[in-house]
């Protein structure tokens, strides 16, 4: 009960920061990591995507000719979501959008990857926010809750739009939800001293 209930609330945070520690760490991939986590998590894993990752040696011609698509994908950058199965694309994209294949990753974002998305794209139907993926993170049951309590571990993040951002930095959107966070914490605390005082 007790990993349930911690388990949850990291699922329900929806983003993982990686801590000052993991930034120090020999596996690039980790440094400065903002991850949106899925709640579709099946019994066995979890899953989730590097949302600051982008990947320089990918184009988005390369993209449409390496997965058959009937249509170029707009210019956009191509990120790696993460370590396992990089040979897999897909989507991630606002729910404001859904087509037939379409699945709900969590009650901010969806997945899919067809040509149908691709060309409501560039018909100006499909979804406001969207970024290109290759590969995901997996955690195996229970592997996301050890990193957790690690010290030097992750950092359970609630949500915030800023994951769309295209920032060509890394840690420039790390550093910017690090900053809301900390303004988020400063205003609560002055609203606690404000109703305690009145």
């Amino acid at each position: 009960m007790f990993h349930d209930i911690y388990l949850f609330k990291y699922l329900v945070s929806n983003l993982l920061l990686a801590s000052s520690l993991l930034n120090h760490t020999q596996q690039e991939i980790w440094r400065y990591a903002v991850i949106l986590l899925g709640d579709n998590t099946v019994e066995t894993h979890h899953m989730g995507f590097i949302m600051n990752q982008p990947i320089l040696n990918i184009t988005h011609q390369q993209i449409a000719t390496i997965y058959n698509l009937k249509q170029e994908m707009p210019a956009c950058p191509i990120y790696c979501g993460g370590p396992v199965m990089t040979d897999r694309c897909t989507i991630v994209h606002s729910n404001d959008y859904k087509n037939s294949e379409t699945k709900l990753f969590n009650s901010h974002a969806s997945i899919t990857f067809n040509n149908e998305i691709v060309q409501h794209i560039h018909a100006g139907k499909g979804p406001k926010e969207w970024k290109v993926m290759l590969g995901h993170c997996q955690w195996q049951d229970g592997q996301l809750d050890a990193e957790m309590h690690r010290p030097g571990g992750w950092l359970s993040k609630p949500w915030h739009r800023i994951v769309w951002a295209g920032y060509k930095r890394k840690e420039k959107m790390w550093r910017r939800c690090i900053e809301i966070e900390t303004q988020l914490d400063a205003h609560d605390f002055l609203q606690d001293v404000w109703e305690n005082s009145t």
